[in-house]
């Protein structure tokens, strides 16, 4: 029970750092590659946001599957 605890905590806490670090990146590229008005933040919020979530929470996911079939 505690195991799964720490387990679920810890893949909660992985996935919130890959959403950060991806997150920056996006905005980087969002700044150098597209130009700012209401249109472009708005795909950006309903279409980028969501690709960025799904895809913290699949990278995080395969990391831990591959840290559970190393051990």
């Amino acid at each position: 029970m505690l195991k799964k605890i720490i387990e679920g905590i810890i893949y909660f806490l992985i996935t919130v750092l890959i959403f950060i670090v991806l997150w920056k990146v996006t905005g980087k590229v969002w700044e150098e590659f597209v130009p700012l008005n209401y249109k472009t933040n708005l795909i950006g919020f309903i279409f980028v946001t969501p690709i960025v979530i799904i895809l913290s929470f699949s990278l995080s996911s395969m990391i831990f599957h591959f840290i559970r079939k190393s051990d």
